[in-house]
């Protein structure tokens, strides 16, 4: 039998550990399909637990991982950068910055600087449209196979696309943001009367409206802007397209594609995921959960083409060499924080592809990878920004800031 005091005891810990909890809870947001984007606190929850608020597929690890040694550069660290707060110098930038959660800088196959501020080291992260690159990159190796050809129209592989506004569009058009689709990303993600928002809600992900439709008929509706190739448009749904070329070609499930073609050679740390409608179709555009250093290793693929022989040299050199020319208006706004140093043209679903051989993909709300083969370096970041993603993290422009610091040994035909 317990004592009085004892009892007294446990009551007050039960009192204490439920006043220690509330403040807790208090911080609590429920994250929902009408707010999961908007930012903050609601959209970090979501960035790290989107298994939780969504289907998906499992990419799986199935070989030994491929370790990345430590080699941490203080000098790195220490590099000045310019960015909305000031000058300060990198590591103090990172530490500071509230809207970045996780940044690797891997040199050479060996990670050069490595922080989480707002994120573990071990947990995933949505990469939003970083995903599309690594869609374009499995696409590309089964063109590397010749099991593709990018300048086949897309109704050879999607006989559905027959007859509609696709039709005779070459795959390469579609890869490089050029199919003159007219569903503009930029028409807006939270308006349910555009293109794009009906294209999400088909794949599950955004709010439902009570439309009843699936992907296929969604991008089977589309209507035609322009010529194929004549311009650079953002267009999720050519990502969408990509994706389901891989199911069609392989005959498999997206996901046990990714992970054949692309996963298990990249000798990743982690399973990966990728969200999928309650259907079964990929989000191929956006849909991908990963931990930061694998997202690294995919973006080395691009600067060790020999020794990981995860993509080819044929594909860093189309990036490189052709593509379709970014527009002046672009080319403007991205003056506001890149200033002369502006990039080319876009291809593959990277962005911004620059003179001196770097590339570089975004991703809502943050993310990034900049992929720079000449230098050898690979710089990756997770980000949850604020306001529906009008505030990010300067993560692009700081990292072409240390791309052009003198820090690298290889390169140095590249450095300015």
């Amino acid at each position: 039998m317990p004592t009085l005091r004892a009892v007294i005891a446990t009551t007050l810990c039960l009192a204490c550990a439920v006043a220690s909890a509330q403040p807790f809870r208090d911080r609590i947001t429920s994250v929902t399909r009408q707010n999961f984007d908007s930012g903050g606190a609601v959209s970090r929850q979501f960035h790290l637990h989107a298994p939780a608020y969504r289907y998906h597929a499992t990419v799986p690890r199935t070989m030994p991982p491929r370790a990345l040694p430590q080699a941490p550069d203080d000098a790195l660290a220490a590099v000045p950068v310019t960015h909305g707060g000031g000058t300060s110098p990198f590591a103090d930038y990172v530490a500071g910055d509230p809207l970045l959660d996780g940044v690797l800088v891997l040199y050479r196959g060996a990670i050069a600087f490595e922080a989480y501020p707002h994120m573990e080291t071990w947990q995933r992260h949505f990469a939003w449209s970083v995903s599309k690159v690594i869609t374009a990159a499995t696409l590309a190796t089964l063109v590397r196979e010749g099991r593709v050809a990018m300048d086949a129209p897309v109704e050879r592989y999607l006989p559905m696309l027959a007859g509609t506004a696709w039709a005779g569009t070459p795959l390469q058009a579609v890869a490089d943001m050029g199919s003159g689709i007219d569903c503009l990303d930029s028409d807006g993600y939270q308006d349910p009367s555009t293109c794009i928002y009906r294209l999400e809600e088909s794949l599950d992900i955004t709010a439902p409206t009570g439309r009843d439709s699936s992907l296929p008929a969604e991008i089977a509706a589309m209507a035609r802007r322009g010529p194929p190739g004549a311009r650079n448009e953002y267009v999720s749904a050519n990502t969408a397209v990509l994706g389901l070329v891989i199911e069609a070609v392989a005959g498999k499930p997206f996901a046990t594609v990714v992970r054949e073609q692309l996963w298990d050679r990249l000798g990743p740390e982690a399973d990966a995921l990728i969200a999928i409608s309650g259907d079964g179709y990929p989000y191929a555009a956006g849909g991908f959960s990963l931990r930061l250093r694998d997202l690294a290793r995919f973006g080395e693929a691009f600067t060790a083409t020999a020794r990981l022989g995860v993509v080819d040299d044929a594909l860093v050199e189309a990036i490189q060499g052709r593509g379709i020319a970014l527009e002046a208006a672009d080319l403007d706004e991205l003056r506001e924080f890149l200033g002369d140093d502006l990039p080319r043209h876009s291809a593959w679903q990277w962005d911004f592809v620059w003179e001196d051989g770097a590339f570089f993909k975004s991703g809502y709300d943050g993310q990034g990878l900049y992929v720079d083969p000449p230098r050898e370096l690979v710089i990756a970041w997770f980000g949850t920004g604020l306001d529906f993603s009008e505030t990010v993290n300067d993560m692009l422009p700081v990292a072409r800031q240390l791309a052009r610091s003198g820090s690298w040994a290889s390169g140095d035909a590249v450095k300015q």
